[in-house]
């Protein structure tokens, strides 16, 4: 008899460990795949003072004397603390660069946008813009171009010949 009832007891305790089963996990739904991709995370430095640029330097080609051209270049903080463009200096007045006087925080940019008026320009350019922070350092973006002739015009029609005299009505 007491075999018997070793069996039944194993048996209903083989019978409720199987029975017993942990619940299955909840899973989020499958996010349909975006077609923007993903901004890379900045990464941060261990200095105090760190920064990056997307590019430094920009080839605007072969342009027409006389025309205005501009180019934007992305400052990144990847240091500690904040940093602040205090200031900028230009070879000429042809050159102009716009900034946030903001402080940019860590981690994140600002745009550098950079301009350049070739009236009176002709031929090879090759431009600097210095870029002063609070804490005394200086960096430099640069750009250069091929600045051409202008077009010139033709005061005179197709036929290369112009009739002054006056119609008789």
């Amino acid at each position: 008899m007491k075999k018997i009832s070793i069996l039944a007891l194993s048996a209903i305790l083989l019978v409720s460990m199987t029975a017993i089963k942990p619940k299955p996990k909840k899973t989020a739904p499958k996010k349909a795949a975006s077609t923007t991709a993903a901004k890379p995370a900045v990464v941060l430095s261990d200095k105090a003072f760190d920064f990056k640029f997307d590019k430094t330097t920009h080839d605007f080609g072969t342009i027409t004397e006389g025309s205005q051209v501009k180019t934007t270049f992305i400052l990144t903080n990847t240091g500690k603390e904040p940093i602040v463009v205090t200031n900028h200096e230009v070879g000429c007045g042809c050159t102009t660069p716009e900034y946030t006087k903001e402080p940019i925080m860590p981690g994140k940019s600002t745009p550098i946008v950079v301009g350049f008026n070739s009236a009176g320009k002709s031929g090879a350019q090759d431009k600097d813009v210095k870029l002063n922070f609070a804490n005394g350092e200086k960096t430099s973006v640069n750009f250069k171009c091929f600045v051409g002739e202008k077009a010139k015009v033709d005061p005179l029609p197709q036929g290369g010949s112009v009739n002054l005299k006056p119609k008789k009505y």
